[in-house]
């Protein structure tokens, strides 16, 4: 499809999109998720909610947690919340505004670009959270880059960038959120033993967003690393923001170094060509790590090419059957 019969970004999701779909056959892995998440910069405080919803067994998975720990090997006893609860039961109602048992309500306020999220944990620890569309939501298909072949995501996937401001308690102690963080919406059979096809695969989400509160510019890219060289990754769906204009990436790559002696990235770069023919390039910094298998989540500091500091996240960048076969960080 060439540029002139591309619709424009940001133009083909609809509000009906938003809302649980229904598969054309009984599968009990049916799993569609909803994603939020926030993000303290100044404090390398990173917060994820996910509710999966397996809507064909009527039962959800809730996933509350909250790192910002500095040491990449602290493992589960660093994080700073967690809360997993996986028989939670279903709502009555839709995706548009839900309350659950485990202590979540989202409310989508505005449609297609606000939602209102609120959180009572345990520990001392509650959510509440408004969140505003940098831009409108975008399927996959239309964020594809040159090497979309890459891609293990196959079937339903919305990502938007929210401009998210509220405050979050967490174990007692009170912060103030004000930066751009993502949130998702997906839906397809997905097995439990696996990230989506029966295979331990992980596709990676990185982003970075500069400016007061994350609002000046925002990259956010899906890679998937070389499996002859996990130093290396091909950027298979992606968009800038850029002064508040949505952009396509045409192509991208990414460049990671591991630790001599473990399977967490120390440093990462990135150079994205945006459909302007302008070329993008960040290098990135882990200040906080959440590690709970072979995938990591990390805060990230990032430079861009003209010394500008922003802040994002990097996720998962790790195959248990890749990094089993590899053996070793490569060097």
């Amino acid at each position: 499809m060439s540029r002139e019969e591309r619709a424009e970004l940001g133009s083909v999701v609809q509000r009906r999109d938003l809302y649980f779909h229904e598969p054309r056959y009984r599968d009990y892995r049916w799993l569609e998720t909803n994603w939020f998440t926030w993000l303290v910069p100044e404090k390398a405080l990173r917060g994820h909610l996910r509710a999966a919803f397996r809507t064909n067994m009527d039962v959800v998975e809730m996933l509350v947690f909250t790192f910002d720990d500095p040491d990449p090997k602290g493992g589960h006893l660093g994080t700073r919340y967690y809360d997993l609860q996986s028989h939670v039961p279903m709502p009555s109602t839709n995706l548009d505004h839900y309350v659950l048992e485990s202590g979540i309500e989202v409310r989508m306020t505005e449609p297609l670009s606000e939602w209102t999220l609120r959180y009572d944990g345990l520990a001392d620890t509650a959510y509440d959270l408004h969140f505003r569309g940098m831009m409108p939501p975008v399927f996959t298909s239309e964020t594809a880059t040159a090497d979309q072949r890459s891609s293990t995501i196959r079937h339903g996937h919305i990502d938007q960038m929210m401009h998210v401001t509220g405050e979050v308690r967490v174990r007692g102690e009170t912060h103030r959120v004000d930066f751009a963080s993502p949130r998702d919406h997906s839906w397809s059979p997905r097995p439990e033993s696996s990230s989506g096809y029966g295979y331990p695969m992980s596709g990676n989400f990185d982003y970075g967003s500069f400016g007061p509160a994350g609002q000046d510019f925002t990259f956010f890219v899906q890679t998937r690393n070389e499996g002859s060289d996990l130093r290396n990754g091909h950027v298979h769906n992606g968009y800038l923001i850029d002064g508040g204009q949505l952009l396509r990436i045409e192509h991208g790559q990414g460049r990671y170094r591991y630790a001599p002696d473990d399977w967490y990235i120390t440093s990462l770069e990135y150079e994205l060509l945006d459909e302007r023919g302008r070329t993008h390039r960040f290098t990135g910094t882990p200040k906080s790590f959440h590690r709970r298998g072979t995938g990591t989540l990390a805060v990230v500091e990032w430079r861009s090419q003209d010394g500008e500091i922003g802040w994002g996240e990097y996720n998962w960048h790790g195959d248990l059957y890749e990094l089993q076969r590899i053996g070793k960080p490569p060097q």
